[in-house]
């Protein structure tokens, strides 16, 4: 690690360095102020999208349940029926 002896610097290089850092811990501070901001901005945007996605949903979820209760649950779900035949032998290694 190099080390920067301070009293070999003149006065213009040690304001230099002062407002160097002054410079990047207030570029900091700023981003972590505009972070904090942004999400504070953007806390009631996510939960009005929450709340409308939880009514629909709560609708949706009604409307399934009434289609499953009602007498005519046979006419909008309907069954396939078909048959299956495994194609292979019983020693396919793939099969364990």
């Amino acid at each position: 690690m190099r080390e920067i002896e301070v009293t070999n610097m003149g006065w213009g290089m040690r304001i230099a360095v002062a407002l160097g850092m002054a410079l990047a811990l207030g570029l900091a501070a700023a981003f972590v102020v505009l972070s904090l901001g942004i999400a504070l901005l953007l806390l009631p945007v996510i939960a009005v999208v929450l709340a409308v996605g939880w009514w629909r949903w709560r609708k949706i979820e009604a409307r399934v349940n009434a289609e499953c209760s009602s007498e005519n649950a046979s006419r909008t779900f309907r069954v396939i029926e078909t048959d299956y035949e495994v194609i292979g032998e019983r020693g396919d290694p793939r099969r364990n």
